[in-house]
């Protein structure tokens, strides 16, 4: 690579969002891409560095998630765990499910190059232009009936939330598209990184969660739909736990058969916190809509309705 066209990738690199790519990074992209641009970066292999790019070949806009390679296996070629996220998210087929477009790899990085989405769900309830109340419906079932899908094939999502859930937004008096992305290979660690729409077996550590799991984060968004607002807004997981409880009443035995396993300082809450009526928070929303949510939201993971079962709801039927 020439001294010259090395600079070009350092000037490129300051249009950029921090913390920069390293020029390996860069320089690969590049020949096939332009106009990259970070629009996110996490630290967790399922939520890594994410780019928004063009490419070259046919000026069509696309998202790619950088993964990795550790350092000491990069000898030993592609980890088995950055294989199996890749082949499990190219076999997904479903239209609100982001899709999977192509695989590239060099001998320090991966890249997953997805389709891109550019409006999620945290801009769109934002935006005043935008009505969410006007297509309430419409979003939940689609974004329903891809977690649907995912939970056909045994993967639970671990976290939903409102900047995984995209909108393809084509004409503003049309229903946008929905789509999930930020799908997590399974049996990767749990990441607490949206607190507020995590579910409560999971904040109180169990590592043996379900899919019933994942119907309580979209619970959390059907909530902030309605709302227009988080139900719970900390991002301290600890504190997020006392909101819920503070709503829906301390657990006990007979309510969740297991959760003193789970949870030592349970017993701790005597008497326990008593629940609060659902409708209070929700005074104006149907009782139809009132209901399913209750049914998302059930403390007890085993009590919550499943993803089939919900779009069968009559809530979601008109």
């Amino acid at each position: 690579m020439g001294i010259n066209k090395l600079e070009d990738l350092r000037l490129q690199q300051r249009d950029i969002k921090t913390p920069k790519l390293s020029i390996n990074q860069a320089e690969f992209l590049l020949r096939f891409h332009r106009d990259l641009e970070r629009i996110r970066i996490d630290n967790d292999m399922c939520f890594a560095n994410v780019i928004k790019c063009i490419r070259r070949s046919s000026d069509e806009t696309v998202a790619i998630k950088i993964l990795t390679i550790p350092q000491h296996q990069q000898k030993n070629g592609i980890p088995s765990t950055i294989l199996n996220h890749a082949s499990i998210l190219r076999d997904l087929n479903h239209p609100n499910i982001v899709s999977l477009l192509q695989v590239l790899a060099t001998e320090k990085d991966v890249y997953l190059v997805f389709d891109h989405v550019d409006l999620n769900l945290e801009k769109y309830i934002t935006n005043p232009v935008l009505s969410i109340h006007t297509f309430e419906r419409s979003v939940l079932r689609q974004a329903l009936s891809g977690l649907a899908y995912l939970h056909s094939h045994n993967i639970v999502h671990t976290d939903i939330n409102p900047f995984s859930i995209l909108f393809q937004y084509n004409n503003l008096g049309e229903s946008p598209i929905v789509k999930l992305c930020g799908i997590c290979a399974p049996k990767t660690s749990f990441h607490k990184a949206h607190p507020s729409y995590t579910a409560p077996e999971l904040l109180m550590g169990s590592t043996n969660y379900s899919t019933a799991a994942d119907i309580w984060s979209m619970g959390c968004i059907f909530a902030h739909i309605v709302k227009r607002q988080p139900l719970f807004n900390d991002i301290d997981m600890h504190r997020v736990l006392a909101e819920i409880f503070c709503l829906f009443g301390t657990p006990t035995e007979e309510t969740w058969p297991g959760v003193s396993s789970i949870c030592n300082f349970i017993g701790a809450f005597n008497p326990p916190i008593q629940p609060k009526d659902l409708a209070e928070e929700f005074p104006s929303f149907e009782p139809a809509g009132l209901d399913l949510l209750s049914k998302m939201l059930c403390l007890c993971p085993n009590g919550r309705i499943s993803a089939y079962e919900a779009l069968d709801h009559p809530y979601l039927r008109h």
